[in-house]
């Protein structure tokens, strides 16, 4: 079996080492475009398997030939490294990019992110050809109504397996099939802190459940502030507890049984389930509790 040279940027690119090491097809890791607090993650991995491993800041020429000709791998197959460089590299034709959905600038975490916040109905695991900007191998998986960014990327994961095996074992025929189609990236905005806050005067109860659900686990949760304090949301559900007319923002169940359902507009209201503060997690009511909030409050 050929062995390929793994470029990673990121933690998440640790299930990727893990199947190519258990493949036998890791020649060895070169970790670019990331702190060097990541590249001793992958260093770890690499000891860990027993592969070489190098770090660089930057990617060019130079780095790719000394890496090849040192570790003898036949090619490289990158985890979601920024999709720009790539295509200027000359050695781009040597490199199979494998990343989650189509976008050029996203981390794993920021796309699974967009893709639940966004409401798509699914996402992929693809393969892509560098050089020839097609798409060799797509591994598409529902999003479930229930899912978090974390489960969504876990069932993606899943996935790696059989997409590298096939990459590793027949990569040239796959870059020769006429199947392939053009791959055709998009630039997502920047995630900000401030694109995480709950806004509970004008946001809807679906667009509240989906940034949590989508904030969840990778970004700590989408942000509510409530006075000089900011708690961050880990799962809420819509409720059919009446408003009454009361403002936005208000406080309209709070207790045991009904724990901590806050009124929005239109007359929708959501449940508070999980939540998780300086002071630890907690269920609404605890929550509630330890923050001195009563019924009849308005969380401004």
């Amino acid at each position: 079996m050929e062995k390929v040279i793994l470029l990673a940027s990121s933690p998440a690119a640790t299930p990727a080492i893990e199947c190519l090491a258990q493949m036998n097809a890791l020649a060895g890791i070169l970790s670019v475009y990331c702190p060097e607090s990541v590249a001793q993650q992958h260093a770890a991995a690499a000891q860990h398997f027993d592969v070489p491993h190098a770090y660089h800041t930057n990617l060019d020429e130079d780095v790719l030939a000394s890496a090849q000709q040192t570790w003898q791998g036949s090619r490289f197959i990158s985890y979601h490294l920024p999709y720009e460089p790539l295509c200027k590299l000359q050695s781009a034709q040597n490199i199979v990019q494998v990343q989650i959905a189509e976008n050029s600038n996203a981390t794993a975490e920021h796309a699974v992110f967009h893709s639940i916040y966004s409401q798509q109905s699914s996402c992929a695991l693809i393969a892509v050809c560098v050089r020839k900007q097609t798409v060799l191998l797509s591994h598409d998986v529902t999003i479930d109504c229930h899912d978090t960014a974390g489960t969504l990327h876990k069932k993606l994961i899943m996935q790696l397996p059989n997409l590298l095996q096939q990459l590793v074992s027949d990569v040239d025929s796959l870059e020769q099939t006429a199947l392939c189609r053009p791959f055709t990236p998009k630039s997502l905005p920047a995630l900000n802190e401030s694109d995480l806050f709950v806004h509970l005067q004008t946001d809807s109860a679906e667009q509240i459940v989906r940034l949590v659900r989508a904030a969840n686990p990778y970004f700590g949760g989408a942000r509510l502030r409530i006075g000089h304090a900011v708690c961050q949301l880990l799962q809420v559900t819509i409720s059919s507890q009446p408003t009454y007319g009361v403002k936005a923002g208000t406080i309209i169940t709070l207790s045991v049984s009904g724990g901590l359902v806050l009124a929005l507009t239109n007359e929708q209201a959501v449940k508070v389930d999980v939540v998780s503060s300086s002071e630890g997690v907690f269920d609404g009511y605890r929550f509630a509790m330890q923050a001195n909030l009563q019924a009849g409050m308005n969380l401004k």
